[in-house]
């Protein structure tokens, strides 16, 4: 059977199992039946299309370039938006970044950023300013260091 009639058989299957709840007919053993066979191939189905491999498109890529670039949503929105997993969609973010694929998915600093961090970096530690401005802790570092702030001899790190 192809593809296009089994999906037509099923989606019959279906509209006749929906009418007969709606009019309040009596659904037989053999509705059952064919109903649970029906979820068993649907079913099937949606795992196979699920964990099917698709090559990453240049779409894929430059929304993903954007998606990093505004930084304003999770991993999660993006995966659910281009339907692939999150750990598929970190994947191709990272092989991006470390391929320099997109050199423009690094966020340019802003001054409210500089300023934030010359007058934060010495006493408040690196983690907080990294989660307060949404950058690495190690972006953080060397932002400081190119702004020429240093942490103070005892003040946090």
């Amino acid at each position: 059977m192809t593809q296009t009639k089994m999906r037509n058989t099923i989606d019959e299957t279906y509209k006749k199992l929906r009418n007969k709840l709606k009019t309040d007919e009596e659904i037989t053993e053999s509705d059952l039946l064919e109903s649970l066979k029906l979820y068993e191939i649907t079913n099937k189905e949606l795992k196979k299309a699920k964990n099917k491999y698709r090559k990453w498109t240049e779409d894929e890529d430059a929304y993903l370039a954007y998606f990093a670039y505004s930084n304003d949503a999770k991993i999660q929105d993006a995966a659910d938006y281009l339907k692939r997993t999150s750990d598929s969609v970190e994947n191709r973010l990272s092989y991006l970044r470390k391929h320099n694929k997109a050199t423009y998915m690094v966020r340019p600093w802003s001054e409210k950023e500089d300023e934030f961090i010359k007058k934060y970096y010495a006493t408040v530690k690196t983690i907080q300013i990294a989660e307060r401005l949404r950058r690495s802790p190690s972006a953080i570092k060397s932002r400081a260091w190119a702004l020429g702030v240093k942490k103070r001899d005892g003040g946090a790190k």
